[in-house]
């Protein structure tokens, strides 16, 4: 059976449909998510719901929660998960978590921050400490520090 042919206005006509499409479903969820935002005592599971549904959507400064931050928050509620758990929570292997350990130090504010490793022999990855100082026998990534400010 042989391909129909299209030709270059059929082309752009498709191409120009499906960008206004997308725009009118992606202002549609912006409204929302304004809405809700706009909204006093949103619980937070409707909030990060909605926000799921708006990818990359900033309203007011609060955008959707990078990867890092959503695996902080994981790490936050518990102390420790095996790599089964974090693959199929976050799709992330040992080289990302190892990217999101060094961001959960650099990025977090002092007080925030989470010093996780990875437990190779049970392949679980253990919460050692939170704050700004490093847990005693750190040996992963720490701030720079010159003259008594940090550098990252």
């Amino acid at each position: 059976m042989a391909k129909k042919e299209r030709t270059e206005e059929e082309i752009a006509e498709r191409k120009a449909a499906s960008k206004a499409k997308k725009a009118a479903k992606r202002a549609a969820l912006i409204s929302v998510l304004t809405f809700v935002k706009g909204r006093k005592n949103v619980p937070d599971e409707i909030l990060a719901a909605v926000r799921a549904v708006t990818p990359g959507a900033r309203v007011g400064g609060a955008g959707v929660a990078s990867k890092m931050s959503q695996v902080a928050d994981f790490f936050k509620e518990n102390a420790e998960a095996t790599e089964l758990e974090i693959f199929t929570q976050f799709k992330a292997g040992r080289a990302e978590m190892r990217k999101y350990g060094m961001q959960m130090i650099k990025k977090l504010k002092p007080e925030d921050r989470l010093w996780v490793r990875l437990d190779v022999d049970s392949e679980t990855y253990v919460v050692e400490g939170s704050g700004a100082d490093a847990p005693k026998g750190w040996t992963g990534y720490t701030p720079v520090m010159i003259e008594d400010e940090e550098i990252l």
